[in-house]
Order: structure tokens, then sequence, then C-alpha cells
């Protein structure tokens, strides 16, 4: 059923607020706070980890709530669970909350002389970790291994794109949330119909708060290949398939099938990652997916798409350290034609993706405010 413009902006509007969003949504960036205090609490979770802070505020001790990227993130640029301490004395600097409370979103953080490095939400989320250059891994019947090769461990991240943005679309400036630099951009996006454009930017102007990832709901389609978090890919030629791990999501997984049977779209229930086929093209895995339903965004940023989508995936290893995925999107309810988008992602080697539990400290509702 084509999902309407109206009857989605009023099922949106209806959402509940979360703890896991949008930065954006959530903090104004051009209202940059300095505070200074003592911790009282520090939360080492997913979705993202809370600094307690007791700092001075018009003569007596208030109570802050410093938000940071998940644990996941902040291991990768050298935070632990011990970085910060009850009783320790820090200074952070971050933006205001927007609706005024006693919270911030941190974008530095020092304790003494140290400072501790928050990722940017404007750069990349997953520094990249290459490791020497190496030829392409391949199984003995020659085909390429896309995922761990027997007796190492890594996965895939840091995606060189932060949302679906068509090929010929040129520079389109948005931060890692998808959030565009320039509204009037919109349309070089995505050939979109009129009444996507008008949600596209809705969702836009609404700062993406309404994103279903945000209510910890599966990243699927396209997506899968572009959180932050990361994702394994587990060949089994024995058995003619592939699974997608995602380290995005509460256990989420997909299975590509590489028996030789078609996708199976108009027969069954519509998914978040819908029924996949895949076969390979030379050194290139092409799938063909279909059967998706209309609860998640396909891409960060808030591109809307109908249970007509069908896609057709290349994923690709040109070397060791790097994946090339390309996917063409073909929904006639949501796109005037079918179109292509694609970016690579790249090897974080000698470590295991970590499971990233979207819901362990989420919370309904604003923080609570200690004023």
């Amino acid at each position: 059923m084509k999902l309407r413009l109206a009857a989605a902006i009023a099922l949106l509007a209806a959402a509940p607020v979360f703890a896991h969003h949008s930065i954006v949504a959530a903090y104004d960036d051009k209202k940059p706070v300095t505070l200074k205090g003592a911790v009282n609490g520090f939360e080492w979770t997913n979705p993202h980890v809370f600094i307690h802070l007791d700092s001075p505020d018009t003569n007596s001790a208030t109570n802050w709530d410093v938000e940071l990227p998940s644990r996941v993130e902040l291991k990768r640029v050298g935070w632990t669970r011990d970085s910060v301490h009850t009783g320790d004395a820090i200074a952070v600097t971050g933006i205001a909350a927007r609706d005024g409370s006693h919270r911030v979103y941190a974008t530095g953080v020092y304790t003494g002389s140290k400072k501790l490095i928050v990722p940017s939400n404007e750069g990349d989320p997953a520094p990249r970790k290459a490791g020497s250059s190496l030829p392409t891994p391949r199984w003995p019947d020659g085909h390429v291994q896309l995922g761990m090769t027997p007796g190492q461990s890594g996965y895939w991240a840091s995606p060189t794109a932060h949302s679906l943005v068509e090929t010929t679309a040129g520079n389109i400036r948005m931060n890692n949330d998808g959030l565009l630099a320039n509204i009037a951009d919109a349309a070089k996006v995505a050939p979109f119909l009129p009444w996507a454009k008008g949600l596209y930017e809705y969702r836009q102007r609404n700062l993406l708060k309404d994103d279903p990832l945000a209510s910890c709901l599966p990243p699927g389609g396209p997506r899968q290949f572009m959180t932050p978090f990361g994702l394994q890919i587990v060949d089994q030629p024995d058995r003619q398939r592939i699974f997608i791990m995602s380290g995005g999501g509460n256990r989420n997984w997909r299975l590509i099938n590489l028996d030789g049977r078609a996708p199976q779209a108009d027969d069954l229930t519509p998914t978040y990652y819908g029924d996949s086929a895949g076969h390979w093209e030379g050194n290139t895995l092409v799938i063909r997916a279909g059967a998706f339903n209309e609860r998640f965004w396909m891409s960060s940023g808030g591109l809307p798409h109908t249970e007509a989508l069908r896609i057709t995936e290349r994923i690709s290893r040109p070397d060791f350290n790097t994946l090339h995925y390309q996917v063409t999107v073909d929904d006639p309810n949501t796109y005037s034609r079918p179109w292509t988008s694609a970016w690579d992602l790249h090897w974080v080697p000698n470590e295991e993706i970590e499971e990233y539990y979207c819901d362990e400290n989420n919370k309904d509702g604003a923080l609570s405010d200690a004023k």
C-alpha cells in the first residue's frame, strides 16, 4: 500500500521521543555550552554514554546530563569504561538542549590536561584502520571472500557516504545523520515523485527526529551498509548462502540465498530486510531483493519508500581493505525512475564487531532535569 504523505506525517508526529535520537533534533549546534564540575555518575552504555556532572549554577550545585555517542564509537577513539570516574573534576564543551533543560551533547571532555576525543557528527564516525596492502582474499574455488578469512578477525565499517544520493547528483553537503546543509539540495538527492519529495523535506525540516532507527528498529535495505557500527559478512559456500550481520541493532541479520532461486517478493509478508537472492558475476556478488515493509527509512536522512521497493545490490572487494557497495533503487510509487548510489566501506582488522544493543539504556521522554 502506498504511503500517503498526510497519513505519514500524522503517524510520525505521534512517535515518542527517545534518548537514542538524531543529535540535531535534540541539541542546537548554534548554542555552545562550557561546563566545569565534578562527575557524580558515568553510564558506559548503549545507545549513548552519559556523564552526570555537578556544575555550579547561580551559586548552587546543578546536575547536568552530558550525552556522548555510543560506547562502540567512543572505544574507536580511545575511550574505556575507566576514562571517567565519579568524583573526577572535568570540563565539558558541548551544545545545548533545544528544550532548555540541563542537558548538553559533548563535543569535548577534558580531565586535567588531557582531552578525551568525542567523534564529530560532521566527520567520519569510525576512523579507518587499514592494514597493510594485501590482495583480495579468495576461497579455494576462486570466488571472493567478502568477510573474515580463516584464522583472522575483523569487520567492515567507516562508510564513505552518510546517505543515499544518486551518483550523478554531485557533491551534496550533509552531516553523518544525512541532514542536508542546504534544504534546497533535496531535489538533487533522488528523482522523487512529488509526494515523496514533500515527505523527505518534512523529515529534513523536522531534523530527522522521527527516524525509526532512533526507536531501535532495524536498519533495513541499503542502510545496513551505512550505520557507524559496522557489519560482518559470513559466507557459507558449502550451503550456498551468505549472512550479513549488522552491528547497528539488536542482533540483526540478513540472509542471502545463492542456490539459484529467485527472490519471492510478491509472495511473502514484507519485512525489514526483505527477501534476497544472489549470484556471482565474476568478482561481484549481485543481489536482488524485495518484500520490504514501510516501517524503516532505507537510508539516513529520511528517504521514503513503499512496499513496491525492489533493489539490486552489487558488492565487490577490490582489495583486502575495501568493500565496494552499489545499489539501484526501483520503487515506481516513490521515484520517477530507477536510480543508483554507491560508496565504500573499510576493513577494521584484528577486532571483533561489538554487539550494539540499541535498547540497553534507551529511555522514553526527555532525561530528568535536576533544576
